[in-house]
């Protein structure tokens, strides 16, 4: 889904996200309360966002036309922390909450040097059915008649959405497409290793499930790595009041995801609980 930006915002940085009413698809079933999106992309112009169609309110953006609008609230949350300059950025991205990844890795490719170390993208899937596949609708936007007088269509923020999956190692659940395992097998088994001297620091970060998200920063304590996540949350109304979208803190209490998250380092989150 993307949607235009308005010009006296400032645009949003990976790893924030926004809220959005539902538009009912029947009478009555658009429900009280607003739903959450991370960015993927954002182009200056217009905003990203990936979703799969679970419930009401995301069956009734798939069924949204072209032109039409939709109540937003954005942006919100914090941001990733950028890597040092001498920290290997290791992405990983699982099933939906590859969005922030996908965001966050073209970010840095635009921003780092040629002397930076590398950027490395792992998205993990349930099945190869499930690895998005953006040619369809950069085809249609290319096809599309803009009308006469009228700007062509920009789709440089769908495109690095496609760039970047395919830039990417997959990993399915199912062995249907990339490597045969989860995320973290994949992580362990190709990209892992013992950090030498002539070796970068790594700086993981990652967005998914939260058995995903533990394992990560168990990975990442063992190797001495800093890791930042976003955390897959629940929200009602996303901007802190409610209280209910909170996680167990590592030094006791809890923190909210929508305003005191959705990303935090790793370590801060009490993982067990």
């Amino acid at each position: 889904m993307g949607f235009a930006w308005p010009e006296e915002l400032p645009p949003p940085c990976p790893g924030q996200f926004f809220t959005f009413r539902p538009q009912a698809v029947e009478p009555g079933d658009s429900g009280l309360l607003r739903r959450p999106l991370a960015f993927a992309a954002f182009d200056g112009r217009m905003a990203y966002a990936l979703y799969q169609v679970r419930g009401g309110a995301t069956k009734a953006l798939s069924l949204m036309n072209e032109g039409a609008q939709l109540n937003v609230i954005a942006a919100l949350g914090n941001s990733f922390p950028m890597p040092g300059p001498h920290e290997a950025a290791c992405l990983l991205g699982g099933g939906i909450g590859i969005g922030p990844m996908l965001f966050l890795f073209s970010t840095l490719l635009k921003e780092r040097d040629s002397s930076s170390p590398d950027v490395e993208l792992l998205l993990g899937f349930r099945s190869s059915g499930f690895v998005p596949d953006f040619s369809v609708a950069l085809a249609a936007g290319e096809g599309a008649d803009p009308g006469e007088g009228q700007p062509a269509k920009d789709l440089s923020g769908l495109q690095s959405l496609a760039d970047a999956v395919g830039r990417a190692r997959l990993a399915t659940d199912d062995g249907t497409c990339g490597f045969s395992g989860t995320i973290m097998d994949a992580l362990r088994t190709e990209l892992s290793g013992t950090r030498t001297s002539d070796k970068p620091l790594k700086h993981y970060y990652a967005c998914g499930p939260s058995p995903m998200l533990a394992a990560l920063h168990d990975f990442a304590s063992k190797e001495g790595s800093p890791a930042h996540v976003s955390v897959e949350q629940w929200m009602a109304c996303g901007v802190g009041a409610c209280h209910g979208c909170v996680l167990p803190s590592s030094r006791g209490g809890y923190v909210r995801a929508c305003a005191d998250g959705p990303v935090f380092a790793s370590g801060d989150i009490k993982w067990k609980e």
